[in-house]
């Protein structure tokens, strides 16, 4: 299906808009791992006990996604984008009130039950919108909003934390919030595809589907790792390399724009790599910036660490997503969810892990730990790939 340039600016503005809710999204995620050593000391607790902070975001966030993928394939995409931005805003608003860990992880229990639906969601009302040939690039596109969202948080989270305090950060991205769910009424809903099936029968077939069966593991390995060793760099640039909170946001903000480049580069992998050989890279970045990390541990290998490691995540992460489309064309925001529920459940899963390492152990186990996983994950994917080969040669004798 060719898209006429008189369409072009409709499907822009629709990414646009949706990038933004995925940029606020992404916002209230990430501007947490910089700014959790103050909330660890404003509570009076260790950093390891505080990163229950980041998993009781990440596990909800990761759970809900496929059941917000399969009920918007049904319903509106939109309606649900809207009723879940709202609630995404007062959660955090409610954050920015909270006085005790307990309240803190609770509200933020809350948030990523809503969050959940919204890239998700997007992702899959892009899927629906935009013809096959070009999802690629809108997918991008809008993946590449929501990296500039990750960069930008981690500074301004510095910043409130250094000169404020992070109690103003949850009340800036909370407005932020509010601003983004008033510019969703702006597009135009859809009716549904009408889809038939319920629940556990689609969830079944998508996820034991031959695509499936490689797609979701990969997308759980990537959470643990990838995103399992961002959540705790903040906290290594400033109880181990005694970075204040803004410098830490600096370092970490290149996680977001390395993010950014690789989701406008993301298409000439894959044209030169294929799928695979894009994964297979993404993880090699991140394999990098395990050893960095292990191996040179300072601010200035921390940057490339941290630019690494957002390169590798976005590889992984927009190519898996452009993939699960093609698991089930009738139900994108279930397979759209369901990449979601591993990646970030996976981070959850990872987050809580690395919380018991570093709680026993130190940041160089930690970093070592994850740089060995990602090494055993890269060995998968070339296995995984010899066998491919293996059986193709063998169909042709």
């Amino acid at each position: 299906m060719i898209v006429k340039r008189s369409h072009l600016p409709s499907l822009n503005r629709l990414v646009l808009i949706l990038g933004f809710s995925g940029f606020v999204s992404a916002a209230n995620s990430w501007f947490v791992s910089p700014v959790l050593p103050a909330m660890a000391n404003s509570f009076g607790i260790s950093i390891a006990q505080a990163g229950v902070i980041l998993t009781a975001y990440m596990m909800p966030y990761g759970i809900m996604q496929p059941v917000y993928g399969f009920f918007s394939d049904r319903y509106s995409k939109l309606k649900t984008l809207k009723i879940i931005d709202y609630g995404l805003a007062v959660g955090t608003l409610g954050c920015a009130l909270s006085q005790s860990l307990f309240v803190l992880s609770t509200l933020r229990v809350i948030t990523g039950f809503f969050a959940a639906g919204i890239i998700a969601v997007s992702l899959g009302l892009i899927g629906d919108t935009v013809p096959s040939g070009y999802r690629q690039i809108f997918v991008g596109k809008f993946m590449a909003i929501v990296s500039l969202g990750q960069g930008i948080s981690a500074v301004l989270g510095g910043f409130f934390a250094t000169f404020m305090n992070w109690h103003i950060a949850f009340l800036f991205f909370g407005l932020l919030t509010l601003a983004s769910a008033v510019l969703l009424q702006q597009l135009p809903d859809r009716p549904p595809v009408a889809v038939e099936g319920n629940f556990q029968r689609e969830l079944k077939s998508v996820v034991v589907s031959p695509k499936g069966r490689v797609i979701f593991p990969f997308a759980l390995f990537t959470g643990f790792l990838l995103l399992g060793m961002y959540g705790y760099i903040g906290s290594f640039l400033n109880s181990r390399l005694d970075l204040n909170y803004l410098q830490s946001g600096f370092i970490v903000m290149f996680f977001g724009l390395s993010s950014l480049t690789a989701s406008m580069l993301v298409g000439k992998f894959i044209n030169n790599l294929g799928r695979a050989g894009t994964v297979l890279s993404g993880s090699c970045f991140g394999l990098c910036s395990g050893l960095l990390l292990t191996l040179f541990p300072g601010w200035q290998t921390a940057i490339l660490a941290t630019v690494s490691l957002g390169f590798g995540c976005i590889l992984v992460q927009s190519t898996l997503a452009a993939m699960a489309f093609d698991i089930s064309p009738q139900s994108t925001g279930l397979s759209s969810g369901l990449i979601g529920l591993c990646l970030f459940g996976g981070g959850g899963i990872g987050t809580t892990c690395a919380g018991v390492i570093l709680s026993y152990k130190g940041f160089e186990t930690l970093w070592l730990f994850f740089s060995l996983g990602i090494l055993c994950f890269i060995a998968l994917q070339i296995l995984i790939s010899w066998n491919s080969v293996f059986q193709k040669k063998r169909s042709q004798h």
